[in-house]
């Protein structure tokens, strides 16, 4: 079976002015967007909010662009080095998601492109079937993120399959599709199957691990509990969905 490979890319500074914009007005909730940026730009920490949005954008733009310059030798030597360290498990990985979630990737999918610049977030885009990373990600991280990323988009791909009515603004953050597709990634990569593999210790948004469903289980580990079923994949993403929809009820 043919799988697509991972391309790693330089960002364009554009899209990398783009992006912190976006993290820096982004309100936090569960995902602490707007302090991360401010922990990669803290000079960013300092602006006047009394000023009008198309003044705090221009100082955004500024800070970004001296940082990207800076350190655009960086994004290259990241770019050549992600690459290495990804290759050699690219495929073996591939397959074995395709395996565990007994679904294949779309055939005209030949890369999967990943952007590397000087950003706080690693966003992914499932209409584009691509996402970003910062540079400075050590290697473990590295395979990591390439698993959770792919793994999000193969997850979609099976989940259209079985719920080809759901809409797609229900897969972005905060609809319970979402949380769901989110959670799944911990006891989907840490299985044998796709673990002996990577050997990278997968952990959803700190977040998760606390919350807790109406019987004061820890709602994580009954997800765990439920994907280690010995049934199909299908009964056991429907039995989570369903279980995930009941614990996360207001």
């Amino acid at each position: 079976m043919k799988v697509p490979k991972i391309l790693f890319e330089p960002m364009t500074l554009e899209d990398n002015i783009d992006l912190v914009k976006f993290a820096y007005f982004e309100e936090d909730g569960l995902l602490s967007v707007h302090s991360y940026t401010l922990d990669m730009f803290p000079e960013l920490a300092n602006i006047d909010p009394n000023l009008s949005k198309k003044k705090k954008e221009k100082i955004v733009e500024d800070v970004v662009t001296e940082a990207y310059k800076k350190n655009e030798k960086n994004i290259t030597r990241d770019v050549e080095r992600y690459n290495k360290v990804w290759n050699d498990f690219n495929d073996d990985y591939m397959n074995a998601l395709c395996e565990y979630l007994n679904v294949e990737f779309p055939k005209d999918v030949e890369y999967i492109h990943a952007t590397v610049g000087v950003i706080p977030i690693f966003p992914r885009y499932l209409s584009s079937m691509s996402f970003s990373i910062s540079i400075g990600v050590d290697n473990k991280k590295i395979l990591e993120t390439c698993a959770h990323e792919t793994c999000h988009f193969l997850w979609f791909i099976k989940w259209k399959e079985l719920y080809p009515k759901s809409k797609a603004s229900l897969y972005e953050s905060p609809s319970i599709t979402w949380q769901y597709s989110e959670m799944v990634v911990d006891p989907i990569l840490n299985s044998p199957m796709i673990n002996e593999i990577i050997r990278v210790k997968e952990e959803a948004y700190g977040s998760f691990y606390v919350l807790k469903d109406q019987n004061n289980h820890f709602i994580m580990r009954e997800l765990d509990k439920i994907f280690k079923e010995k049934t199909t994949i299908e009964e056991r993403i429907k039995k989570g969905y369903e279980y995930i929809e009941e614990a996360l009820k207001k």
